[in-house]
């Protein structure tokens, strides 16, 4: 049976809406609950959320819906994961982007039936009328870092997503704040890491017959300097468990509030780190996507008390002005090494395996303009050398002798009108 749409206006004063449903529509109780949960009800053009929403005289209530079809009640949702907090940035109809909160687990642990994400989100999509939704783990945050996450909701996305975070072809961009001053302003972290009995993370030396070990990549650099602290942006170049925190703790620069690899501070309850940026070729669209997640509260509030400290001292040094405040400066050579490090994440794939360059000329080729062995050059004009006054002819250009021979000292030719030199006595 087709769709149908309804159209009335109300005409009792502080009637809840859904026995407004019930005796309009003629349905029972539940499925008008239903004909609610599955956003099928709008009250004066805006789709209603609440059973029990008071209704005014001249409401305008608008519903479509199929006869043929029994809408059921969603369950009610467990308080703990109604007020997880989280936030969905973008979604597609193959991939969720969601902003999580410090303190909430990404996936549900072995033990305990502590709140997470994943059951959150799965628990969002059926409240909006999603009976059969599937959400795949891909990747995950630890428990007191915030930041953007992506889930994927089709089997095609999340072969495509294990793909890409396998061969590490994404972007992902992260804020910390570290005890103490990192003395350069950029730099990458290399080691191994093996988790140890206590269930932490620990920096080693690599051994030829340790497979349990796993190297790890961590680039970074300064965005500010504050007393006693760094602010740093990291880029992660692999994925490993605990990776940021570990190294720049082995480092001796661990990260504020991190009570595992650090100690407590007062101006942070967890450690200070936030996922900032992910980025990276769509799995099945295959389009360039990239997601920001704000810096939270708290870690805005740790910033801004820093910042305080700061100005006190150099007011009590007597500086004024700019004077003495670190500002990033990326050189020439940062720049070129930034671009190298992204052509695996931008550059496309020839079939076989590598990224396309220019091409460059065979041995033994000469570009245009070039001047061949004993005849005029086969294309452009020659250029002036830099200096000479316009209109002069350009100086001769003189073959240098090859490496490795004694230049010759005369100079014969095989043909008419052409004579040798003989070397001077």
């Amino acid at each position: 049976m087709a769709r149908l749409s309804k159209t009335w206006k109300a005409e009792t004063e502080d009637t809840a809406l859904a026995a407004e449903l019930h005796t309009a529509l003629e349905v029972s109780h539940r499925q008008a609950k239903g004909l609610v949960d599955s956003g099928c009800v709008k009250v004066n053009g805006t789709e209603a959320h609440s059973y029990g929403l008071r209704l005014k005289v001249g409401d305008v209530l608008e519903v479509g819906f199929d006869p043929a079809r029994t809408y059921q009640a969603l369950p009610k949702p467990r308080k703990a994961l109604d007020e997880s907090g989280f936030r969905v940035l973008q979604e597609d109809t193959h991939l969720v982007f969601v902003d999580k909160p410090a303190g909430l687990l990404t996936v549900p642990a072995e033990k305990g039936n502590e709140n997470n994400l994943a059951e959150a989100l799965t628990d969002h999509y059926r409240r909006r009328g999603f009976k059969r939704f599937q959400l795949f783990i891909v990747h995950r945050l630890d428990r007191f870092t915030s930041g953007v996450l992506v889930f994927a909701k089709t089997p095609e996305a999340l072969h495509g997503l294990k793909t890409l975070f396998g061969a590490h072809r994404l972007q992902r961009v992260y804020k910390a704040i570290l005890v103490g001053e990192i003395p350069e302003n950029a730099g990458t972290l290399l080691g191994h890491l093996v988790e140890r009995k206590d269930m932490k993370m620990a920096v080693v030396q690599p051994r030829k017959d340790d497979k349990s070990s796993k190297s790890a990549v961590t680039h970074y650099r300064v965005l500010e300097r504050l007393p006693g602290h760094t602010v740093v942006e990291v880029k992660l170049e692999t994925g490993r468990r605990n990776q940021i925190r570990v190294q720049f703790a082995d480092r001796g620069f661990p990260l504020l509030g991190d009570q595992v690899y650090g100690q407590k501070s007062e101006l942070l309850d967890r450690q200070a780190l936030h996922a900032e940026v992910l980025g990276f070729r769509h799995p099945v669209t295959d389009e360039q996507v990239t997601v920001m997640s704000p810096l939270p509260k708290d870690m805005e509030a740790a910033l801004k008390a820093l910042r305080t400290f700061r100005r006190v001292e150099r007011a009590e040094a007597g500086i004024q002005g700019e004077e003495g405040i670190y500002k990033p400066k990326i050189t020439n050579a940062r720049k070129f090494d930034r671009v190298q490090r992204a052509q695996r994440f931008t550059g496309e794939k020839t079939e076989e395996g590598r990224s396309e360059r220019p091409e460059r000329p065979e041995r033994g080729a000469r570009p245009a303009g070039a001047r061949p062995a004993g005849g005029r050059p086969t294309g452009g004009r020659p250029q002036a050398t830099p200096g000479a006054r316009p209109g002069s002819r350009p100086a001769p250009r003189t073959a240098a002798a090859p490496k490795g021979r004694p230049k010759p000292t005369t100079r014969s030719a095989k043909g008419p009108g052409v004579r040798s030199k003989r070397p001077k006595s």
